[in-house]
């Protein structure tokens, strides 16, 4: 798992390398689930810096607000067994993603194409 996140830091850029990236915590999808998929809205902030809420419901779905036009939907989630995934609005596919603890109680929310960073 370690070599994982060490992959995945270089991949995504987070700019570290070696025992920093080793340093980092995989975040399992019970915290997850019990921290952030909670139905409370989670403020996003994608790769480019673009802004949005999405509120994870207990039943599996999830509302998204805010971003660029026409982003705002619903749709779908689910754990997996490194994180989690979900469909959103006009996917015609799920994404997964898994999250690694940040500073200040953020953590970064991965999926090959970039990363995100969640707040409360």
């Amino acid at each position: 798992m370690r070599r994982r996140l060490a992959a995945a830091a270089a991949v995504f850029g987070f700019g570290i390398c070696g025992q920093a990236a080793m340093a980092m915590e995989l975040v399992s999808p019970q915290s997850l689930k019990r921290d952030w998929l909670d139905g409370r809205a989670v403020t996003t902030v994608g790769p480019r810096g673009g802004k949005s809420e999405l509120t994870f419901r207990n039943d599996g779905t999830l509302v998204r607000t805010g971003g660029r036009a026409g982003a705002a939907g619903e749709g779908s989630w689910r754990l997996d067994d490194e994180g989690f995934c979900m469909t959103l609005g006009q996917a015609k596919r799920e994404s997964c993603y898994v999250a690694i603890r940040g500073e200040g109680g953020a953590i970064r929310v991965m999926r090959r194409t970039g990363a995100f960073v969640w707040t409360r």
